[in-house]
């Protein structure tokens, strides 16, 4: 079994300048900012666990005061690091790129009024771009993305982790065929959980898992807790330790995780789905916050 995860989907701070609807975070009880200190404590004990890349998520990570400071000394001990932001402080944006190639810095544009504050950072600095995908997506704004030539753009496949937000949500498969008809593949990518379709591709071993949780990834809170994924977050059922108390082989090996490590077959229902064969149920989180059970096939694809 690996050391660790590939990867940790980390926090910095829950704290944002946005209030997104699509966003799941918004409920979460205040946890502080993580500490340099204690960010450093972390970054040990995730280069002995053999962790590859840091992917800084939040909350808003450029209200962190330090988080320039975060990413330069993961970059220095041997991390890649990808951080993702609202955009909304574009000088320290700026800063973290110039920092260098080990950096991928994302800007989430899902209105007109934040590409128009953001366009000029685009077209000058290249960062990667990414929309979330509903069913009302605007793809004019889409289109005016793809003419500043970022990096790379993705559309994101809507979480909805509450009854509201499931009337906004579609279909899997209605996702993934919808992209494919309207955008090069060359031009768009897609982010989506692998609990769908496996990356074998770049993970090999996530053939025989349920979803990358516990495998290739874990999540981390400002206050070092840790979860099997960032959608767990806040949830003490899935809490499986304390990355800055706890040893890490601990926490790696917790009964938790045994369930997200095994795939005993899709159990969705919809047969005549053209990627059930290879569909693995889809989001687990999803199952447990809307059927109340982490086992059930994702009820994103039984919405509509």
């Amino acid at each position: 079994m690996r050391k660790g995860p590939d990867y940790i989907q980390f926090y910095p701070t829950l704290r944002c300048n946005r209030s997104c609807d699509f966003c799941f975070n918004r409920t979460m009880p205040p946890v502080r900012d993580m500490s340099y200190h204690e960010f450093n404590v972390m970054l040990g004990v995730l280069g002995r666990a053999a962790v590859r890349t840091i992917d800084i998520i939040g909350g808003e990570p450029t209200l962190h005061p330090d988080i320039t400071t975060f990413v330069r000394s993961a970059v220095n001990r041997g991390f890649s690091v990808a951080i993702s932001s609202n955009g909304s402080n574009l000088g320290a944006l700026e800063e973290i790129m110039s920092i260098g190639k080990e950096v991928t810095v994302g800007i989430s544009i899902n209105e007109r009024e934040t590409l128009e504050q953001v366009s000029g950072f685009i077209r000058t600095h290249k960062p990667v771009v990414k929309t979330v995908f509903t069913d009302d997506v605007d793809f004019g704004l889409v289109n005016r993305i793809l003419s500043l030539k970022p990096e790379k753009f993705h559309l994101i496949y809507r979480d909805a982790l509450d009854q509201h937000e499931l009337k906004a949500a579609l279909p899997f498969h209605r996702f993934a065929a919808e992209v494919a008809q309207r955008f090069d593949p060359g031009q768009v990518g897609t982010v989506f959980c692998s609990g769908f379709l496996p990356d074998t591709e770049n993970y090999p071993e996530l053939t025989a898992a349920r979803c990358p949780a516990g495998t290739t990834k874990l999540g981390v809170l400002p206050d070092g807790s840790v979860y099997p994924c960032n959608l767990f977050f806040g949830n003490e059922k899935f809490k499986i330790g304390n990355i800055l108390q706890d040893p890490f082989e601990a926490v790696w090996r917790h009964h938790t995780l045994s369930f997200f490590r095994s795939h005993a077959g899709n159990r969705c229902e919809k047969t005549s789905c053209r990627l059930h064969a290879r569909c693995h149920g889809g989001c687990p989180a999803h199952g447990f916050f809307l059927a109340s059970d982490v086992s059930a096939p994702d009820p994103r694809c039984g919405a509509k």
